[in-house]
């Protein structure tokens, strides 16, 4: 006891070694802190990447569904050639199985005109929806492409088109009458953090037999 009070009062420091001791300890404290650390801020960003991930397919998802569970006509997304503007215009981000043509009267009640074309498209990794008048040439009404859902991966890589996943495709059973449309969607909101999330769904429009002409909605509007 009496050899602590007497060093504690003395003005002689600590040995090369002891504080070589002390260093060595704080280095080791420092690193499996900071090891700790970032592995809980990969683990947090992983989780959030996912749950973006999660959120732009579910709001893909969802207006999808309503737009289509209303759908009075759906046409094929997966035909060719100039005959189907709706589905193969690869000037304006148009691709068999990457866009969607609708004549929809969801909200009926609450929009003007209460039934319209909608088209959906996957663009830059965005899905993008517009739509229009079936009498647009004389009433004007046509809105402009606005995002639906983002970082939306359907269509990567871009330069490859052997890999895309096709979104948008038409049950070909008979029995359902062209009536289900089957839905693929690809999200990742960091594809440095987090696996893509795939979404599948199918749903049903209404009963398109009667009343609608198959053809009420492949006048297009310019884009």
């Amino acid at each position: 006891m009496k050899a602590l009070l007497r060093r504690s009062r003395s003005e002689a420091g600590y040995t090369i070694l002891e504080m070589s001791v002390v260093m060595l300890v704080m280095s080791m404290v420092t690193v499996i802190f900071l090891t700790v650390l970032a592995s809980i801020q990969g683990t947090l960003g992983r989780v959030t990447a996912r749950s973006d991930s999660n959120d732009q397919a579910r709001l893909a998802v969802e207006e999808l569904d309503r737009e289509i569970r209303s759908g009075n006509v759906l046409y094929d997304p997966n035909l060719s050639g100039s005959s189907h503007p709706w589905s193969d215009d690869s000037t304006h981000g148009i691709y068999p199985g990457m866009s969607l043509l609708v004549y929809t009267q969801t909200n009926a009640d609450t929009r003007f005109p209460g039934n319209q074309c909608v088209q959906w498209r996957i663009e830059d990794e965005q899905l993008q929806r517009r739509s229009w008048s079936v009498n647009w040439r004389t009433d004007g009404i046509v809105s402009g492409f606005r995002l639906v859902a983002e970082r939306i991966l359907n269509r990567t890589p871009a330069s490859d088109q052997t890999k895309w996943v096709k979104a948008f495709t038409l049950d070909p059973a008979a029995v359902f009458g062209n009536r289900i449309v089957n839905i693929t969607i690809l999200a990742n909101g960091s594809t440095s953090l987090g696996q893509t999330v795939r979404i599948q769904e199918s749903v049903t429009g209404r009963n398109t037999e009667y009343g609608y002409p198959n053809n009420i909605c492949t006048d297009i509007p310019p884009y």
